[in-house]
């Protein structure tokens, strides 16, 4: 049987880590079928969630003439107020995010916009019959510098700053200190909700729970493991010794966390799933392959061997090849090894909201 012979299933169609869950139980609480079903919908979900919170950041709007565009509070995006070529494009710039607040520069009567995730509400002479989304100009907007701008926040804001929320908010502080940004928090902040989001299962269902230390990242700039864990001491010169870090500060200083996609060769059946697996993480490594030829996971300059995923129901297996002629994932002095005749290691993994 090919890497594409393979039908069915639910293949990842992004980018996604890999997290050790030793203590994952056995029972299967419900059909796997089912809860990859319900899995696959929320996280679906997810994604369209978020494109559609970037999207109404910066919508633009066409009302009978004079466009609608919604700006972000504290951006180098002019707001044209009384000139005379404002008054001539009709053009009126509203904020999405600090919607109580007065738009400074607008024509009298015009100064308080109120609006709901991008979309304007009433006020006395913008509002025409015939609104429309212009989306032309919202989509150039989204493939932008300002699309760019909060889709690093995604990015950020999904990888270890979100283990729990006291170090989610330590990352706030650290990354929008100023109130002039505060329009970048709350959009930070609609997102982690969004990232945290659980799939409602029917029953009772096993949560995993990804700690920091079961995270999978490079380890020698060539393999990856577990318990890469940065250390909670740092050095001050102005205390003249050590220091304790604070969460936020921990998981800054953490190795790179590795995310991967199924590139090539994607195959899915039964609500198992593999193939060639891609590295996606930034740096000297991306554009890499997972493999291994020694049993040691390293990075890998070609693809030599498929990667398939058994969905167990609390947890996956992982196997270089398949368990017919292949090799089961395992952790071994904190490294990650296809070991034949081992018990396979228990994994989890947790998908991007960026693609």
């Amino acid at each position: 049987m090919t890497w594409e012979d393979h039908s069915m299933g639910y293949l990842r169609k992004t980018s996604f880590l890999i997290f050790h869950d030793p203590g994952a139980p056995d029972r299967k609480v419900l059909d796997a079928a089912e809860i990859a079903k319900v899995e696959a919908a929320h996280e679906a979900g997810k994604q369209g969630r978020i494109d559609a919170l970037i999207r109404g950041k910066l919508v633009v709007h066409d009302l009978g003439g004079m466009g609608v565009v919604s700006v972000l509070d504290g951006d180098d995006t002019q707001i044209p107020g009384d000139s005379p070529a404002a008054q001539d494009t009709g053009v009126v710039y509203s904020s999405s995010y600090n919607q109580e607040s007065a738009v400074p520069g607008l024509p009298a009567g015009l100064a308080n916009l109120g609006s709901n995730a991008g979309v304007v509400a009433d006020y006395t002479g913008a509002v025409r019959p015939g609104e429309r989304e212009d989306v032309a100009a919202t989509d150039a907007k989204v493939a932008g510098s300002e699309g760019d701008r909060l889709r690093t926040i995604v990015r950020q804001v999904q990888d270890d700053s979100v283990v729990d929320e006291n170090a989610f908010k330590d990352y706030l502080r650290k990354t929008f200190p100023t109130t002039a940004e505060k329009h970048l928090r709350d959009f930070a902040w609609d997102v982690y909700k969004i990232v945290v989001s659980k799939a409602e299962l029917p029953g009772d269902t096993y949560t995993p729970h990804r700690a920091p230390e079961r995270t999978v990242r490079s380890k020698d700039g060539a393999r990856f493991g577990v318990n890469e864990v940065a250390s909670p001491l740092v050095w001050s010169d102005d205390k003249g010794g050590y220091v304790n870090r604070n969460q936020g500060e921990i998981a800054h200083a953490q190795s790179q966390t590795l995310w991967v996609k199924v590139a090539d060769g994607g195959w899915e059946e039964d609500g198992d799933w593999g193939g060639y697996l891609q590295i996606t993480s930034g740096g000297d490594l991306k554009g890499r392959w997972i493999d291994s030829s020694d049993g040691w996971v390293a990075s890998q300059g070609s693809k030599v061997d498929g990667t398939t995923f058994y969905d167990m129901g609390t947890h996956y297996e992982i196997w270089q090849g398949t368990r017919q002629k292949g090799r089961p994932l395992v952790v071994e002095k904190d490294c990650l090894r296809f070991v034949a005749g081992a018990t396979p290691g228990r994994f989890q993994i947790e998908d991007a909201t960026w693609r």
